[in-house]
């Protein structure tokens, strides 16, 4: 491989640096941020994007997150049930919705 033309150069620069000891300075007046303005609260609230009011799945919403592993098989089994429903619905139905729906009718 061919060396950079100022390879010489650079090491004779960091050899020289690591001679010499390391400065440290004490008492030096930190540079604060210069404060940001920011917007009146009718403007800020002007600003913020519009979301679209989503329908609770269930009527109560008490929902609880939970972390799930199942085997890859079982899954591939969800993901492609999910991606019938989805062209069957014309919208996205995702794997772990068919999971509750499972788990619904279990119970």
């Amino acid at each position: 491989m061919k060396m950079h033309r100022d390879a010489d150069a650079l090491a004779a620069r960091i050899a020289e640096a690591a001679s010499q000891p390391a400065a440290f300075v004490a008492n030096v007046p930190s540079i604060a941020p210069k404060p940001v303005k920011t917007a009146e609260p009718k403007e800020a609230a002007a600003l913020k994007p519009l979301r679209k009011a989503t329908k609770e799945r269930l009527p109560d919403g008490d929902t609880v997150g939970i972390s799930l592993r199942p085997h890859r098989k079982l899954l591939g089994r969800y993901v492609l049930k999910a991606a019938d429903r989805t062209r069957e619905a014309g919208r996205v139905i995702s794997a772990q919705e068919i999971m509750l729906e499972v788990l619904e009718r279990g119970a």
